[in-house]
């Protein structure tokens, strides 16, 4: 059984290692000239270090469980505003529905397409 101090070295350790993540992340993003945002290399980077095992799981599962954990709390926000502009979209919002079902469809579809176009090709290659 670890201590609070040593618990709490823990949890800062897991912390720090994404947070590097983070900043390699803006800093590719300030480097390459894509329209990529700097979290999206920042996610891209850990992924890879977890699946090199430069990076071990158990280095950062515990402050990653706790982000997931607290994940809902950041659509609070928008739910607000939306509760707050409904006299604006109360005429159209089975429109707004619609269009975000169809393009949840259409991002899966595309999602789907594309791995199976990468799994196939890996195939051929071998």
């Amino acid at each position: 059984m670890l201590t609070k101090r040593e618990l709490s070295v823990k949890y800062l350790f897991q912390f720090m290692i994404i947070v590097c993540f983070v900043f390699l992340g803006e800093l590719c993003e300030f480097l390459i000239p894509l329209p990529i945002a700097g979290s999206i290399y920042g996610l891209l980077l850990l992924f890879i270090a977890l699946c090199t095992h430069i990076i071990k799981l158990e280095w950062v599962a515990d402050v990653a469980d706790w982000f997931h954990s607290i994940m809902a709390l950041f659509f609070v926000a928008p739910a607000v505003a939306i509760i707050d502009i409904w006299p604006e979209i109360s005429g159209i919002w089975y429109y707004l529905v619609l269009l975000l079902v169809v393009a949840y469809f259409v991002t899966m579809v595309i999602t789907g397409k594309t791995a199976d176009f990468f799994l196939e090709r890996g195939k051929n290659k071998k």
